[in-house]
């Protein structure tokens, strides 16, 4: 098996919510929007988990309800940590914790609408 190209798909109850999230608070780029899958430009892409297609078959295994259950990370770079900080503290999203120094890089984390956790760090 060989991956050229990788996109990481998020499950998420609300896809309007969670593209308007991810688009106008985050402000990634649509790549291409089908309504109830929508993918960005950064290969991450959003799909209303009850469409998931073939939906007799996916249901069998993919449950309705809660989606982000906190074993999912997405992780973000930002050139202005503080000012990324401060700008989505002021939107009201959920916050994990504040600006850390890691051995590596500062991040911080938050939550997106589903409860899937966003690492926000800064690039190298």
């Amino acid at each position: 098996m060989k991956l050229n190209h990788v996109d990481t798909i998020l499950l998420v109850e609300d896809i309007q919510r969670s593209k308007c999230f991810y688009q106008d608070t985050l402000g990634l780029e649509v790549f291409h929007d089908w309504g109830s899958m929508v993918v960005f430009n950064d290969h991450l892409a959003l799909h209303q988990a009850g469409l998931l297609q073939p939906q007799q078959e996916i249901s069998k295994f993919i449950q309705p309800g809660e989606q982000g259950r906190g074993n999912v990370v997405i992780y973000l770079q930002s050139d202005d940590l503080e000012g990324c900080f401060q700008s989505l503290t002021q939107a009201g999203v959920t916050v994990v914790h504040g600006i850390l120094k890691l051995p590596w890089e500062r991040i911080f984390r938050i939550y997106d609408p589903d409860g899937y956790v966003i690492e926000i760090g800064e690039p190298h």
